[in-house]
């Protein structure tokens, strides 16, 4: 739990801070959905930036076509399938979900992954450092990694297919 802010110094950088989170939460995704991009302030513009090439990467046919790769573990059903009855286009489903920093989690301290979503969550839990360390090193790839989670999202499971696998996938339905 954060500790209370004290002092004048740090009081005065509330209306900032509140206006910061207040523009990343106004930036929109693509068009389409219209929906505003869900990225907690903490993690920055880099990590708001690729959520936003990676909803735009969605929105291509041919890299959306990795929805037809897998199935929904829940249903057994292609995650295409899901993906309609949601409503939703491919980046708009993208957009829609809620991305917040976890480096203070388990998950990130103990573990190697860049993100991590649970099967059918609304919620991308991003390890900070590392995410900022793969982005700084290889874009695209950070950009996969989003896709990839969304598909956990819309139900696909893991191992099997190895986590592995499942970026690949990915790379060749949306580049690399």
């Amino acid at each position: 739990m954060p500790e209370p802010v004290r002092g004048v110094a740090r009081a005065r950088r509330g209306p900032g801070l509140v206006a910061l989170l207040l523009c990343v939460l106004a930036r929109t995704a693509p068009a389409e959905d219209a929906s505003p991009l869900l990225v907690e302030a903490r993690l920055g513009p880099v990590v708001f930036r690729t959520v936003e090439r990676a909803a735009a990467r969605l929105a291509d046919p041919a890299c959306a076509m990795v929805l037809d790769d897998f199935d929904d573990l829940r249903t057994g059903r292609p995650l295409a399938e899901t993906l309609a009855a949601s409503g939703r286009t491919p980046s708009g489903f993208l957009a829609s979900l809620r991305f917040v920093d976890a480096d203070h989690m388990v998950q990130c301290r103990y573990r190697t992954p860049w993100a991590w979503i649970p099967v059918g969550g609304d919620v991308v839990f991003v390890c900070k450092s590392r995410f900022l360390a793969l982005v700084k090193k290889n874009e695209w790839l950070a950009g996969n990694v989003l896709v990839h989670e969304t598909l956990h999202s819309l139900g696909l499971g893991e191992n099997p297919p190895r986590s592995e696998e499942i970026t690949e996938a990915v790379a060749r339905r949306c580049g690399r």
